[in-house]
């Protein structure tokens, strides 16, 4: 094997996999180079001013938009300069909204690689994008709370609940107009049942709130949890599901709507 040898498998790889073909006024080049989803690099080579011109025609910014990235903020627009420094004097404007640039006919196959290696840069900016998590059932519950509450300065996330030894351990949520007459909430996620179940047991059992003031609320339908961990629950609390129509809602208003003054008695234990 010698450097010769190398170069001339590259390039024959190069033309097997190039595709060119006509299109309008110019050709579609589509190129043995992918981006990160292995779609293929697709340019536009066209006449331009006595010259040749390559350029996306704007499909990596499209991509960019699919991905929800803003590309009108500075950051953005700063990174994007930068990605096609490459190019130089012959890059293209970014308000075109295209990677590209233009030169002579002569020099079109280093402007195609050149353009390649921008667009497949810019296409990097992808990663600037703000993540888009998945909302914790906690936050999906806490949300619900303040559309059925009077006032949204009734709900409070991360209510410490008082506990029978003094000390105050942590619900989901409480909704009403001060300490001592408002509904707890407690949420139980369906990607951790057991451990959900069990602390929304202790908090519940070790408390003096009476029972119509507390309330648990178990992410999907009754029948994808366990009988015997709701049977247990059953001892200390009522328990709403979340994926049942609004099942929750009407538990919780019901709650809401019954608020009197402060409660005094001890929470008595369903038989």
């Amino acid at each position: 094997m010698d450097d010769s040898k190398i170069k001339t498998s590259v390039l024959s790889q190069v033309n097997d996999l190039l595709e060119i073909r006509e299109y309008g006024h110019g050709y579609l080049l589509t190129l043995p180079l992918a981006f990160y989803d292995d779609d293929l690099i697709t340019l536009f080579v066209e006449p331009y001013e006595g010259g040749v011109r390559v350029s996306d025609q704007g499909t990596t910014a499209m991509r960019l938009h699919m991905a929800d990235l803003d590309l009108e903020t500075p950051r953005v627009v700063e990174a994007w300069t930068r990605s096609i420094a490459s190019l130089g004097g012959q890059a293209l404007t970014a308000e075109d909204g295209m990677v590209g640039g233009w030169g002579d006919v002569s020099n079109v196959g280093q402007l195609v690689l050149n353009v390649a290696e921008a667009t497949l840069r810019v296409d990097q900016l992808r990663w600037l994008a703000n993540e888009k998590r998945p909302v914790q059932f906690r936050d999906r519950v806490v949300r619900t709370i303040g559309s059925v509450a009077p006032r949204p300065e009734y709900v409070t996330p991360n209510a410490p609940l008082p506990q029978t030894s003094g000390r105050t351990r942590q619900v989901t949520a409480a909704v009403g107009p001060d300490t001592d007459n408002r509904i707890y909430v407690q949420a139980m996620s369906a990607s951790s049942r057991d451990q959900a179940a069990e602390h929304c047991y202790y908090v519940f059992s070790h408390t003096d709130v009476p029972r119509e003031r507390v309330l648990a609320v178990a992410a999907g339908r009754r029948d994808s949890w366990p009988a015997a961990v709701l049977n247990e629950l059953d001892d200390v609390t009522d328990v709403a599901f979340y994926g049942e129509g609004t099942d929750f809602q009407d538990q919780l208003a019901s709650r809401i709507a019954q608020l009197r003054g402060p409660a005094g008695h001890r929470r008595a234990r369903k038989a």
